[in-house]
């Protein structure tokens, strides 16, 4: 069976019968393969299939999961608002919850676990951090506001990971913030340095093989290949450190038409059946985790 095929498999049988021992057994397995190098996840470049091993089985398996869900109008356009998350593209954070309530990588009231460990905080426009000094870890919980599902979110943390291994996010678990909204538990290592100019950024990006994107006013903050869109380099989020520039966060992304930035990305496309809706099977689910 092709790797294609398994994903195929799995994600059917996730569809159909929701996480059985057997399914969460093979989705296991799947996703130790992805993070080895011994299967290929189809959905991202083969260029870039090393953010998947560098991000933990955590976010391998997640990827499957959402892998398996239908893709949703506002995905497919690419829209840069989630205030309307509802019906289809929340099945992504719902079964992803199952499946982390069920695996043990479910954190509950993630802000006070982390506070617990960190001594600091700061708020971004997508993420709470938490600086662990000591240890020199970061920790940061990724909400979904500036990406339309999960499957979009995630995606951007295996490109970045590829990208920019020296800040390699990795996931470690999922939760809802206070606020009830649904956020990718990450650590990340911590850097310090200086503020980098405008040419400094410039170069960088163009010795990875990238070319502006001309979207940002002649700011020069956004980047792209025919694969492949890096956005928001701001001077908080690249930094100049002792081993050359660091980018700590970035809105990355697979540059496929929609996004209207002259990329040509195809996604693959899942062979899945979804004529047998996910809710015959999650109540039962539900019930049995209690969520």
């Amino acid at each position: 069976m092709s790797d294609f095929e398994r994903l195929n498999d799995i994600n059917q049988r996730v569809w159909n019968e929701g996480f059985t021992d057997k399914n969460l057994s093979d989705l296991e397995l799947i996703a130790e393969d992805i993070k080895n190098g011994a299967a290929v996840f189809e959905r991202i470049p083969y260029a870039q299939q090393s953010g998947l091993s560098k991000g933990s089985e955590i976010l391998c398996a997640a990827s499957v999961i959402c892998r398996g869900c239908p893709c949703t109008e506002s995905e497919a356009r690419q829209i840069y608002d989630t205030d309307d998350l509802v019906g289809e593209a929340a099945i992504q954070e719902h079964i992803v919850e199952i499946w982390a309530r069920l695996s043990g990588v479910w954190i509950e009231n993630p802000e006070e676990y982390l506070d617990n460990l960190c001594l600091l905080q700061d708020n971004g426009s997508e993420s709470v951090v938490y600086f662990d000094v000591y240890n020199r870890i970061v920790y940061k919980l990724i909400s979904l506001k500036h990406y339309t599902v999960l499957r979009l979110a995630l995606d951007r943390i295996i490109i970045h990971n590829a990208l920019f291994p020296e800040t390699t996010l990795k996931v470690i678990g999922f939760a809802r913030g206070c606020n009830g909204d649904f956020v990718v538990v990450v650590s990340q290592p911590y850097v310090v340095g200086d503020l980098i100019t405008e040419s400094e950024r410039m170069s960088f990006m163009y010795k990875m093989g990238f070319e502006d994107a001309g979207m940002d006013y002649g700011m020069h903050l956004n980047f792209k290949t025919d694969y492949l869109y890096v956005g928001d380099l701001n001077e908080f989020n690249v930094i100049k450190g002792e081993s050359g520039l660091n980018v700590i966060d970035a809105d990355c992304r697979l540059n496929v038409p929609s996004l209207e930035c002259g990329g040509n990305y195809q996604f693959p496309q899942p062979e899945i059946n979804f004529s047998d809706p996910f809710y015959d099977w999650r109540d039962y689910i539900v019930g049995s985790v209690g969520v």
